[in-house]
C-alpha cells in the first residue's frame, strides 16, 4: 500500500506523534503558537517525508524500528544542533533505529529526507553499504554547499513527482516503491561521497579528540580490509579525511605515515600467520597481505623485525618441514 500523508498540528505533542512509526518526544522552548506540517509518502519498504515546525524546540528522536534515515535542512535557525555538532543547510543527518537522538532546533526548521528499511540497502553497491555504516556513526556530516543543494533539490524533485497525477498508482506495480528508494538513497548516497572527496575534510580538524577519531576510523578500516587492494584514496573516505589530513593526524598521533602503518600492520599479520598458519608458503603469505613480491616482502620483514621471515619459521622449530617458497 503506498500513500500520501499529511498531518498539520498546533501542539508539539501532536506534532511528536506525526511520523509513522517513529518515537519521539517534543518539548517546546519558546514562546509563541506553535505550528507544525508533516508530509509523508508511505511505502512498504520505506518513506520519504518533510517536517516543518516554527518554534525553538528539544526533539528526542527514535526512527522506526529496523530503518535508517538520512535527512538535510530546507530551512534552520542559527544555533540549532544535532548529536550534539551544529546544524545548519549543509548538515547531512543519518540515523538509525538503535539510539535515541537529540535534535534542538533554534527557531523554524524544515527537514526533508528519507527512512528506509535496512532490506533495501541489499540493492546498493557494497562500498555505499559501508559508506553509509560508517556515515551513521558521525550521526551529523558537514557538506559542501553545492552536493547540500543538489541533496535538497533531488528530494524536492521526487516527491514532488510522487504528487503528479497517477504517481501513486505506478509505484503500486511490483518493485516500483523499493527502485524508487533505492534510487533516490543511491543518489543521496554518491552526492554525499562525492562533498567528502571535494570538500568535507579538506581542513585539518581543530580540535584533538577530532583528530585523534581520524585515526580510529582509519586504522579500523585498514584492519578490516588487509586482504585486500587499498590505496590513501580509500582510507581517506573510510576516516572521512582528505589526504593531506591523514597525513598530519597519523604523524600526530602515531608519529609516522598512513602508507607506513598500513605496511606495519600487515607485517604483523604476516607474523602471525608464519606462526601460526605455517602451511601456507611465504609467497602466498605475503601476495595475500598485498606485497607485489617474495623480495619486497621480505625486505620489509627483514627492516621491521630484523629477521627473514625464514628465520621467524625456524625460532618455531617448523623451519626445516615448512615450503617457505
Amino acid at each position: 500500500m503506498v500513500k500520501i500523508v499529511e498531518h498539520q498540528s498546533r501542539d508539539v505533542d501532536d506534532q511528536a506523534q506525526a511520523l509513522d512509526g517513529w518515537q519521539q518526544r517534543y518539548e517546546q522552548l519558546s514562546a509563541g503558537r506553535f505550528e507544525g506540517h508533516a508530509w509523508q509518502l508511505v511505502m512498504n519498504e520505506g518513506t520519504l517525508l518533510r517536517e516543518h515546525t516554527n518554534r525553538h524546540l528539544r526533539e528526542q528522536i527514535t526512527p522506526p524500528p529496523g530503518h535508517l534515515v538520512l535527512a538535510v535542512p530546507l530551512a534552520v535557525m542559527p544555533g540549532s544542533t544535532f548529536g550534539g555538532r551544529p546544524l545548519d543547510r549543509e548538515s547531512l543527518l543519518i540515523f538509525g533505529a538503535d539510539d535515541e537522538y537529540d535534535l534542538v532546533s533554534a527557531g523554524e526548521l524544515d527537514l526533508i529526507g528519507l527512512s528506509v528499511h535496512r532490506d533495501v540497502l541489499a540493492g546498493l553497491a557494497p562500498s555505499k553499504v559501508e559508506w553509509l555504516e560508517r556515515a551513521q556513526q558521525e550521526r551529523n556530516l558537514g557538506l559542501s554547499p553545492d552536493s547540500a543543494s543538489a541533496i535538497r533539490q533531488m528530494l524536492m524533485a521526487v516527491t514532488a513527482q510522487t504528487e503528479e497525477d497517477g504517481a501513486l498508482d505506478r509505484l503500486e506495480g511490483r518493485g516500483q516503491a523499493e527502485e524508487l528508494l533505492t534510487a533516490t538513497l543511491t543518489q543521496t548516497v554518491i552526492l554525499a561521497m562525492h562533498s567528502e572527496e571535494s570538500h568535507q575534510a579538506q581542513t585539518i580538524p581543530r580540535r584533538a579528540d577530532t583528530r585523534l577519531k581520524v585515526v580510529k576510523r582509519a586504522i579500523e578500516y585498514m584492519r578490516a580490509h588487509l586482504h585486500e587492494d587499498i590505496g590513501v584514496p580509500e582510507i581517506c573516505a573510510a576516516a572521512f579525511a582528505s589526504r593531506r589530513s591523514l597525513q598530519y593526524c597519523f604523524e600526530e598521533f602515531m608519529q609516522t605515515t598512513p602508507q607506513a602503518y598500513l605496511r606495519a600492520l600487515r607485517l604483523n599479520e604476516a607474523r602471525r600467520a608464519l606462526k601460526l598458519r605455517t602451511d601456507l608458503p611465504i609467497t602466498v603469505i605475503a601476495s595475500d597481505l598485498g606485497f607485489s613480491s617474495a623480495s619486497h616482502f621480505t625486505r620489509h620483514y627483514k627492516l621491521m623485525f630484523d629477521e627473514l621471515p625464514s628465520e621467524t619459521l625456524k625460532a618455531c622449530g617448523l623451519g626445516s618441514s615448512t615450503s617457505l617458497f
